[in-house]
This record gives C-alpha cells, sequence and structure tokens, in this order.
C-alpha cells in the first residue's frame, strides 16, 4: 500500500514551545508520526509520499492557503497511491472539510483528513490514534470521497464525511456530525463492492490559482446589512439560525432583505443556507426566497460556502453556479460508509 501524506500544520504537527504556546512545526511532526506508527506495526508494508505545502496553525489558514492545499492534491500521482491523509488543525476542520468535498468530488480513493486534541508529545493527544485510523481505513479500501477520523472523549472512534462535519464547540474536545459511524462498524468488510475510478485531477491544479471572492455571513441580531462592503465580491453564502430562519423584516437596515436588495443591484448571488427549496416552517424564510435568496436545502453552512467558493473557483456563475452547487450535495449524498478487502 502506497498512501500519499499532506501535512499543513494545526496541533497535530504542533511543538510546545518555552512560554508553553504552541507553534506548528510540520517538519518535526512528520517524523515524529511515522516513528510512532512504524513502533506501533512494526510489520506494516505501507509506503509515504509525504509533502508539506504549508506549515501553519488552521485558524490562520486564508483562500490563497486552501489553493495551495488543492494544488498539492490535484499534482498527487492518483496511480500511485491508494488514498491521501491530511494533516490538518482542529479549529478549521470542518471548513476545509466541507472545501475538499466540493472540489474533490469524483476523486476516487479516499482522502482523510486527521487532527489532534492535543500536541503529537502530550500524553492526552488522540493524533496518533488518527493517524492510525486513517491508514487502516485506506489499507481496508474506504470508499473513495473525502472523509474525517476523529476519536472523541468517549474513546471512540468515530468517521465523518467531510460536508457532513459540525465544528468542535468551545467547550468540548469532540466532533460530531449526523450520520457519523464508529470506525468499527465502518470496518466491517463489504464484499461485491465496486471499486471507483481513480479520476485525473491535474485539471484541477491550474484552475486552483484564482480565489473567488465568496463571502460568508451568519446572522445576528443587530448585524447591520446596509454597512456591510460589497465591492467585489462575486457571491454570498448567508447561515440561517436553527430553525432555517434570518431577520427578513422589509425596509430594516437588519434585515437580509436589505442585504438582497443590494446584491440584486449589484448582480450578486445570495444563498440562504440550510434551507428549504419549497415548504419553508416560517414566513420570514419564505418572504426571502421569494425576494431572491436561493435556498440550498441539506446543507451545512460550511458545506455552503465551500461548494459555492469552488464552483466560483472553477468559472461557474449565474445559473449553471446555483444548478453546480446543488449537484454537488446530490453527488455526495451516495457516498456510503463502507470498506471492501
Amino acid at each position: 500500500m502506497r498512501i500519499a501524506l499532506i501535512l499543513t500544520g494545526g496541533t497535530i504537527c504542533c511543538r510546545t514551545s518555552a512560554d508553553g504556546s504552541r507553534r506548528s512545526d510540520a517538519n518535526t511532526a512528520l517524523s515524529v508520526l511515522e516513528q510512532h506508527y512504524r513502533l506501533a506495526n512494526p510489520f506494516s508494508s505501507v509506503e509515504f509520499e509525504t509533502q508539506i505545502p504549508l506549515n501553519c496553525l488552521s485558524e490562520d489558514l486564508t483562500p490563497e492557503d486552501w489553493c495551495t492545499l488543492l494544488r498539492a492534491v490535484a499534482t498527487t500521482n492518483l496511480s500511485r497511491v491508494d488514498g491521501i491523509i491530511i494533516a490538518h488543525g482542529t479549529d478549521t476542520l470542518e471548513q476545509t472539510a466541507a472545501m475538499l468535498s466540493a472540489a474533490l468530488c469524483g476523486i476516487g480513493v479516499p482522502v482523510i483528513l486527521v487532527s489532534a486534541i492535543a500536541p503529537l508529545s502530550d500524553s492526552m493527544t488522540n493524533g496518533h490514534a488518527n493517524f492510525e485510523a486513517a491508514v487502516k481505513l485506506i489499507c481496508k479500501h474506504l470508499e473513495a470521497g473525502v472523509w474525517v477520523v476523529y476519536r472523541n472523549s468517549d474513546g471512540e472512534m468515530y468517521l465523518h464525511r467531510g460536508f457532513d462535519l459540525q465544528a468542535c464547540l468551545h467547550d468540548s474536545i469532540d466532533f460530531f456530525s449526523i450520520p457519523m459511524k464508529r470506525m468499527s462498524v465502518v470496518l466491517e468488510a463489504q464484499k461485491g463492492i465496486k471499486k471507483h475510478t481513480r479520476t485525473d485531477m491535474r485539471a484541477l491544479a491550474v484552475k486552483a490559482l484564482r480565489m473567488p471572492d465568496v463571502m460568508l455571513i451568519r446572522p445576528h441580531n443587530g448585524l447591520r446589512y446596509d454597512r456591510i462592503p460589497l465591492e467585489g465580491v462575486s457571491a454570498i453564502v448567508h447561515g440561517t439560525y436553527h430553525s432555517e430562519t434570518a431577520n427578513s423584516v422589509r425596509y430594516s437596515p437588519y434585515s437580509v432583505s436589505c442585504l438582497l436588495y443590494r446584491c440584486k443591484k449589484a448582480e450578486i448571488p445570495v444563498y440562504l443556507a440550510p434551507c428549504r427549496m419549497t415548504g419553508q416552517s416560517y414566513g420570514s424564510s419564505a418572504d426571502l426566497v421569494s425576494e431572491g435568496a436561493i435556498p440550498l436545502e441539506g446543507f451545512t453552512v460550511p458545506f455552503a460556502y465551500g461548494a459555492v467558493w469552488v464552483s466560483r473557483m472553477l468559472g461557474y456563475e449565474g445559473e449553471a453556479l446555483t444548478s453546480r452547487v446543488r449537484q454537488l450535495r446530490q453527488s455526495l449524498e451516495s457516498q456510503f460508509f463502507r470498506c471492501s478487502i
């Protein structure tokens, strides 16, 4: 088995400095990860093809860094590897996982993001366990797609589809997604599963040179939509409250209606996520859709942003942009939690 290992930084790549703060040190982490794996699995024949395109904490990642990461993945020779592991920080793990899910839809090999709640030198870390779980999943031929594997504080190792992952809460060290599965369940071999074609992703490396200016807005009481600058913005993804709602009071600067009016004049599409296509539960979201907001049903906010961001990067606009974003969600829904031997 041959696995491409891409390190980007984050806690899993951190060292603790003299003042107690954590600093990303991907080069050291590379040695520690592989040495620990070899000691724990002395008879493993897995080979790693490694690269370090980034070396920063995930909270410091920029759109330029996303493009760098995409080029690193896209230029990987997929005919030579059985899967890809990406070491990443926890703070924005769900954001990068969502973006990669959109960008790598159809890649044909499993791409697994791994992270850690503490540096690899810390006895409390789950980084080594997460890394070894990712290697095992690839060796068991996990279905193609973007995944996140992570051991929660209950001691269980869970597998998440990248586009479903939710952010880790401030008072928690655990990650969740609605359809997450215990790794022990996923590893149960299933026969007769067709292997995916290893799609060539090199064209993506060329596209990943442009950075689309897509804006993400999360609703909050007191947010003044009349003061949000729109110059250069190509699309907006607007989140909703838990009932899939947002302020819809007409003629109010605190209302999304104000934003929709401004964006209509500037020809900027505004996506509402998550939001049902039809039959909204509340009149507020129904009013916003009638005024031009584009509903994205079944989308998490990170995936809505990632899908729009990637689609704009690939040059989609207008109705083609909306169709592309919705098609991505439909395509990824067929990604099953299963391995084959």
